[in-house]
């Protein structure tokens, strides 16, 4: 299996640990292959809003670390997907890299434009594949009814879905919830925004977008909703307990990241392999149901 350069991000581990650790867990036992690269910075996603330049000097920073090794990149976090896809288009313009380049030359570094970015939810659809997965199934969550979430920036800007999913009818985490035996739910508010853009201008706009998905998924009557972004867990996951008071309505919609998903179904331990404990809501109702009502294949 492909040899990756993790790259986690700032939020993750700061905020979300056991999305970090459930997809060293499964990573491990899947094949893929992590290393860790100690000098990785920012993507440059909250910079380039102050400047251009100093945002794609970020992610050409890390572009030319994870290419001295010889190494593509696997991200965690669907923006900094976006930013680092973004960057390795605009780098293949010979002026641009040349520019960036003469920056990079201060502290001994170049990017020849080799390095590729994938997103895990991508590297575990491509390289490991649907067939694999269901080889390494050990429980049977063929009950468990599920919503998928793809977030905005895992399908948008074009580049970054392109040959993987239509950003107007994705399909990739569907098939990939399918694999571990669950049942992927359609719903009207599939591709709504998580409103994490907006939350640190407009609270009342960000609520509003989460409520709206929220009540579609109550009225569905779903057990969890699994995304790969820990933007948009921190959104629907940590303001639940603020809505319910706001809105005068009890949401209670657990919130699970897919490697924990797969995890769980590959038999792992929901709380020292995959951190289940962490997320907010509880999802122990969800454990519960999948001890008393699923067996376990030896």
């Amino acid at each position: 299996m492909k040899r990756y350069a993790l790259f986690l991000g700032c939020t993750t581990p700061t905020k979300v640990p056991q999305y970090e650790l459930s997809t060293r867990w499964i990573s491990n036992r899947l094949g893929i292959d992590l290393v860790d690269i100690e000098d990785f910075v920012c993507c440059g996603s909250n910079q380039i809003n102050l400047s251009i330049e100093a945002g794609l000097l970020l992610s050409a920073l890390n572009l030319a670390y994870a290419e001295a090794q010889d190494l593509d990149i696997v991200t965690l976090c669907a923006a900094c997907t976006g930013v680092l896809v973004e960057a390795v288009e605009e780098l293949e313009k010979q002026a641009v890299r040349d520019t960036i380049n003469k920056k990079l030359s201060t502290i001994g570094l170049q990017y020849n434009g080799k390095t590729k970015v994938k997103h895990i939810s991508r590297v575990i659809y491509e390289d490991v594949g649907l067939n694999r997965i269901r080889k390494e199934i050990k429980r049977d969550l063929s009950n468990l009814q599920i919503a998928p979430h793809y977030g905005c920036h895992y399908l948008r800007p074009r580049c970054v879905s392109e040959g993987l999913d239509e950003p107007d009818n994705p399909k990739s985490l569907h098939q990939l919830i399918s694999a571990t035996g669950a049942i992927p739910v359609e719903y009207e508010t599939l591709l709504d925004c998580c409103g994490g853009k907006t939350f640190p201008n407009s609270v009342d706009l960000a609520h509003h977008l989460i409520a709206k998905k929220l009540d579609n998924l109550q009225d569905k009557e779903v057990d969890c909703m699994v995304l790969h972004c820990q933007t948009c867990y921190l959104m629907y996951a940590t303001q639940q307990e603020k809505m319910s008071e706001k809105f005068d309505r009890q949401y209670n919609v657990p919130i699970i990241l897919y490697p924990q998903l797969l995890g769980l179904a590959m038999g792992a331990d929901p709380v020292a392999d995959l951190g289940l404990n962490l997320n907010v809501p509880s999802v122990d109702k969800l454990l519960t149901k999948v001890e008393n009502e699923y067996k376990v294949r030896i």
